[in-house]
């Protein structure tokens, strides 16, 4: 429905719940994005596949087998080719920012599985021992429910994937605690947006929360994202209002639950992202 561009690919383009983290499994022609996209959270492919596939990370290219396991930050471009793989599969999750930090120990900073420096990233490969270890906990994972919970045990096992790769990468503590806490602040600033995405959030809102300078905030955000905050701000809004159109919901109200009070200003927002109306999006989805 829209231009097969470079896009943001969030929790809401994809009707996932919010939650601090998401899991899923690709099988075969399930592919969830068969166009080059980036994500606002950090991600982990473990690639179950049989056979090879391509993955492409900005203007690298990888080989990956069974037993990789891809290290993605948030907005980084890239893509997983598995258009002529007919026996591709993979486990991914999708982990908000703020959740890497809270998970993380005073010895041991989760952030640095992302990071240039380690040895492992982007692709690290398992052994078959080690790959055993993840596909039991995988398979534990998916036979889960939606109850409280087993909800409760979801987080916990992907908890335990985190501390079993930040093991098995035998990683050494980064003393550059303030990138640590520069890439922890934007995490938090990105879940204040995605809260409060239907209200009339501001530059200076941000930065008087945060008890910092509009500029400081602005370059901050560019720096650790590479993404200015006022299109991130759109983007979201815009991710949500899709959200909202496979609902009964007059079109005027979803302009109003992401944000917008000026219709004009939505209108305008939408077609620019999509290229198409608020209108005829709907028609087009109706038409599915």
């Amino acid at each position: 429905m829209e231009a097969q561009d470079t896009r943001l690919l969030s929790k809401l383009s994809l009707l996932i719940p919010e939650n601090d983290y998401h899991a899923a499994m690709h099988e075969c022609d399930q592919n969830a994005s068969f166009y080059e996209h980036y994500h606002d959270y950090y991600e982990i492919t473990f690639y179950l596949g049989d056979q090879e596939a391509l993955y492409r990370k900005e203007a690298t290219t990888y080989t990956v087998q069974k037993g990789d396991v891809i290290f993605c930050r948030m907005f980084e471009s890239h893509i997983m080719d598995c258009a002529e793989n007919e026996g591709h599969m993979r486990f991914c999750i999708g982990i908000e920012p703020r959740i890497l930090g809270n998970y993380s120990k005073k010895r041991a900073n989760l952030y640095q599985m992302f990071s240039e420096q380690n040895a492992h990233y982007p692709i690290m490969h398992l052994d078959m021992m080690q790959l055993q270890k993840y596909l039991r906990l995988i398979e534990e994972f998916r036979g889960l429910g939606s109850s409280p919970g087993e909800q409760v045990i979801a987080s916990s096992l992907v908890h335990r994937m985190l501390g079993c790769l930040y093991c098995d990468m035998e990683m050494e503590m980064d003393q550059d605690t303030i990138r640590l806490q520069h890439v922890h602040l934007v995490g938090s600033i990105l879940h204040y947006i995605e809260e409060n995405l239907a209200e009339m959030i501001s530059l200076q809102a941000i930065a008087k929360k945060y008890n910092y300078s509009i500029t400081y905030i602005s370059k901050l955000f560019k720096g650790v994202t590479g993404s200015s905050l006022v299109s991130y701000i759109i983007e979201k809004r815009i991710a949500r209002a899709k959200q909202l159109m496979y609902e009964n919901i007059e079109i005027m109200q979803i302009a109003e639950r992401v944000g917008y009070r000026n219709y004009s200003n939505f209108y305008k927002a939408f077609k620019k992202a999509t290229g198409v109306s608020p209108e005829e999006y709907r028609r087009r989805l109706a038409a599915y």
